[in-house]
């Protein structure tokens, strides 16, 4: 079987966020499983700091008539895995990724609307024509559209499927009007049912409709897009693809997170031998400034700081912690918007002995809050799956979770009698509330203090877990036979 997996970026080369953790994870996972997978991303000079082989020269990429685009294609491979890079400067050379650091780019449309088609031109430059196109979020939805109509009549894809993963339906490439002509949407597909979108253009939705399947990154999630109030308003698309839309949950890749090889620690450890953990602690502690204190709890964050990771809720109930408890710390890595920026740096001020706060992202600090800390703080107002927690349950962290999405998918909370101490693996809240959030830390602080068994119980739980992507990829491998068998000639 072949596979071409679209994605806007990959652990390796260019990451803002766990899609390319999963870029990245699951055609390795794939390869070992036997099939023939490609990677194609755009070639975002200004951030990739490799020397990259160009493959193909020159590639006509044609949108409409009127928006045509020559393109490069280079080359590289990423865990044995061929990946291709679209090249073309004025589109993919910038200061951002996807933004200038304030606003998205305003031809980001027409940037991922290239990457999508350059991927269908580079299979014809090959002579290598996929099983499955995979594609991922708003940015490559339009690739469906394009296989089924740009290259309707085309023997190469006569058989190919599509399949749309979707990691955050939050963004949904929602554009002005006018931008269809640009991108080569036929004048009857401006319709409700497909782009349109209240009088704008809508990749995402129009992605739902045409792919032939749907999946999200966890049950939970997938739960969740089917209900009117946390589908970010495409709940009756959603509902229009039920029967092809499925929740498959994300795994972890235990190559790059793992307490036992982790390079980027001060000292590796495993649940058999936790003496490392306690050596990691006092190193973060250190790194940041803290007093050295092995019996004072330590919470870590590493996120994007925005209204979806809870922060609205979260720094008050933090505030409102450390008016009354001196004997906790935080640590607390992110970027973001501004206003939560402000707030974490008038806290650190406020409170020098107390809380930390690195602004912006360090692959190595991300790793060392992961090791060093006994709480991992993730309270989401939604979640569609979710990796840290993941990474926190492995190095033996316990995660801070609200139930939501993936994270109630993987973290099973201690609930207020203890009865399920055999199972739980962190604690969680339901409540999207500064009380919910700030009664859920103070259960663990009061765990640290009072109930250290019970604790040790729950680490044990947690460090036990397995979310390796053997699972996942099977699964996924399912959903390609299942859509390549559907509707076959």
């Amino acid at each position: 079987m072949k596979v071409l997996f679209l994605t806007s970026e990959i652990e390796g080369l260019v990451k803002t966020g766990g899609l390319a953790d999963v870029a990245r994870a699951l055609p390795f996972e794939l390869s070992q499983q036997g099939i023939d997978v490609k990677i194609v991303i755009p070639y975002y000079k200004q951030h990739i700091d490799q020397s990259l082989e160009i493959e193909i020269p020159a590639l006509d990429v044609s949108l409409s008539n009127d928006s045509r685009h020559g393109v490069a294609i280079r080359h590289t491979k990423i865990s044995g895995i061929s990946v291709y890079l679209v090249e073309h400067n004025r589109l993919f050379d910038r200061d951002g990724i996807y933004d200038n650091g304030y606003h998205a780019y305003e031809d980001n449309a027409v940037r991922y609307g290239v990457l999508s088609k350059a991927s269908l031109n580079l299979c014809e430059a090959l002579n290598w024509y996929p099983d499955i196109l995979h594609c991922n979020d708003w940015q490559t939805a339009i690739a469906p559209y394009y296989l089924k109509h740009h290259m309707i009549g085309h023997r190469g894809f006569k058989k190919t499927k599509s399949l749309l993963t979707i990691h955050n339906a939050f963004f949904q490439g929602r554009i002005p009007n006018p931008q269809r002509v640009t991108l080569g949407i036929d004048e009857k597909f401006y319709q409700s049912m497909y782009f349109e979108d209240h009088q704008m253009v809508n990749l995402l939705k129009a992605g739902i409709m045409f792919a032939d399947g749907v999946s999200t990154v966890s049950p939970g999630y997938r739960d969740e897009l089917l209900e009117p109030k946390t589908s970010h308003g495409l709940w009756q698309t959603f509902n229009s693809r039920k029967d092809h839309f499925k929740g498959i949950l994300n795994g972890c890749d235990y190559r790059q997170w793992n307490p036992e090889t982790d390079h980027f620690i001060k000292k590796n450890y495993s649940l058999k031998d936790l003496s490392g953990k306690a050596v990691c602690k006092a190193e973060l502690q250190k790194t940041f400034g803290l007093q050295v204190d092995p019996d004072c709890p330590v919470f870590g964050l590493v996120s994007r700081l925005t209204d979806q990771k809870g922060l609205n809720y979260l720094l008050p109930a933090i505030k409102n912690i450390l008016e009354s408890d001196s004997s906790v710390q935080f640590i607390l890595l992110g970027s973001g918007d501004p206003v939560f920026v402000r707030k974490l740096n008038e806290l650190e001020t406020v409170y020098p002995n107390n809380l930390c706060f690195y602004e912006g992202y360090n692959n190595s600090l991300a790793h060392q809050i992961e090791s060093g800390s006994d709480y991992f703080l993730m309270p989401s107002l939604f979640e569609p799956c979710g990796l840290n927690q993941i990474y926190s349950l492995k190095y033996g962290t316990l995660p801070i979770v609200r139930e939501t999405g993936g994270l109630k998918n993987t973290v099973v909370g201690i609930n207020k009698n203890s009865s399920n101490i055999k199972k739980a693996t962190g604690i969680s809240f339901k409540k999207p509330d500064i009380k919910a959030c700030e009664n859920s830390i103070k259960t663990a602080i009061d765990l640290w203090y009072n109930h250290p068994e019970k604790f040790q119980q729950i680490q044990i739980n947690a460090m036990n877990m397995d979310f390796s992507w053997q699972r996942p990829a099977i699964e996924y491998l399912a959903l390609y036979k299942k859509l390549i068998s559907e509707n076959a000639p």
